[in-house]
């Protein structure tokens, strides 16, 4: 199984101001954002350690998850929550034929244990 991310988290929505005010760093100096890429960085990584440690996504954006041999009843766990959409569901069989499943051949059953 694998998961992608699609969507990276856009700069805006990152919350790198109070990080830097969290972190207690210097300011009032001419070069305050000097160090903001860097904390930017850091940011990122700190927060998909977490998603990854948790396995709840912070904040929203697309992935794609790949799943390469089905489990015993034909059931998946996803590997991350919460789950807004699921935008598409194929399967592709070895010779590379897509097939699109409908939504209603497929349910996403609440979990709240697991992702």
């Amino acid at each position: 199984m694998m998961l992608t991310e699609v969507t990276a988290l856009p700069q805006a929505v990152l919350p790198v101001a109070q990080f830097r005010d969290h972190l207690r760093l210097g300011s009032g100096f001419d070069d305050d954002a000097l160090q903001d890429g860097l904390i930017e960085t850091y940011l990122r990584a700190a927060i998909a350690a977490i998603e990854a440690r948790i396995g709840k996504i912070l904040i929203e954006r697309d992935f794609v998850w790949v799943v390469t041999q089905w489990r015993e009843g034909g059931f998946a766990t996803l590997p991350v929550a919460p789950v807004n959409a699921i935008t598409e569901f194929t399967i592709v069989a070895r010779d590379g034929a897509e097939t699109a499943i409908p939504d209603t051949a497929w349910r996403l059953i609440p979990d709240h244990q697991r992702p």
